[in-house]
């Protein structure tokens, strides 16, 4: 039903305007997120009669998210609905906030059954709180990073043509540290989506921070605006051994580049304990729910099979 493609480069012109005016604050409105992870999670854009249009997974096992642009939700929805069933896949929708699941039933009473994917809620912060740790509640963090700075001979730069090598030695030394890439916990697709990033790094509007220690490049951190408000960190990475360097580096980037955005997206914790600490230790402003949507005679179908067996 519609002409569904592996999203390009150029694609950024016409799609990251309809993205940003949404007023979405969640990474997937961010055109780096689409397309820096479409291998990994296989997404698909296509335009139709004004709207913007996103899916992911395979053929058979689409998920949707909401169209982007003019027209009623239910017409919309429904558009998608009958992509669903011309692909003879059942029909799924991801990445709704509350306040969509709400209107969606309104719009729609008694057809969906809503889910929240805590795993997948995105961590968005105050630009203020991480730039100036200021208050009680980060008194930890500014100890921590104090203990850096005094503790090592560090410096920061921008991330230029000049230091993309050092960067991507950077995510290769990570790799390594961490067990090697080639493991089935999503390092081989991170190290996919940073080389693309890199490759493309001017073309998709992308910037970062890199720091040393003693001249090495140790840490570095890339993102891109998702829209005024709203500032999308896509990769952190930071080198063992040296106490603080995480807190650093997220430091550094957000007081030299970040002052003017009110929000920081620090992305999803993908359900791994240590993670959700850490991003929790630094006191989001908002936990971004997502849920996802689908139909209720579908899943009363699988219900009566799984009973039948």
């Amino acid at each position: 039903m519609f002409n569904w493609k592996i999203p390009e480069v150029s694609d950024r012109e016409w799609m990251q305007p309809a993205l940003s005016a949404s007023g979405g604050m969640g990474s997937e409105f961010a055109f780096g997120t689409l397309y820096l992870w479409s291998c990994a999670y296989g997404t698909r854009v296509c335009q139709h009669d004004g709207l913007v249009l996103r899916c992911s997974g395979t053929e058979g096992n689409r998920f949707y998210q909401l169209p982007l642009g003019p027209g009623d939700l239910r017409s919309k929805v429904e558009l998608l609905l009958a992509d669903a069933k011309e692909a003879g896949c059942k029909f799924r929708l991801w990445g709704l906030t509350k306040q969509e699941t709400e209107h969606l039933e309104e719009a729609m009473p008694g057809m969906f059954r809503f889910q929240l994917d805590r795993d997948a809620s995105d961590y968005i912060y105050a630009s203020q709180d991480l730039i100036h740790l200021a208050g009680r509640k980060f008194h930890g963090k500014r100890n921590h990073l104090a203990r850096f700075q005094r503790s090592y001979n560090w410096s920061y730069e921008d991330i230029t043509p000049e230091n993309y090598a050092d960067c991507k030695k950077i995510a290769h030394e990570w790799c390594v540290q961490n067990g090697g890439c080639g493991k089935e916990d999503g390092t081989d697709d991170e190290t996919c989506a940073i080389n693309m990033a890199f490759r493309s790094f001017e073309e998709l509007k992308l910037s970062g921070g890199l720091l040393r220690v003693d001249g090495k490049p140790v840490a570095f951190t890339v993102g891109e605006e998702i829209n005024p408000e709203v500032y999308l960190l896509h990769f952190e990475k930071a080198l063992s051994g040296y106490e603080g360097l995480y807190a650093a580096i997220n430091h550094e980037y957000a007081a030299n580049h970040l002052e003017n955005y009110r929000y920081i997206n620090r992305e999803e914790d993908l359900g791994i304990e240590g993670l959700r600490k850490a991003k929790l230790s630094y006191n989001p402003a908002i936990l971004l729910e997502k849920y996802s949507a689908t139909l209720l005679s579908e899943t009363e179908e699988i219900t009566e099979l799984e009973q039948g067996d």
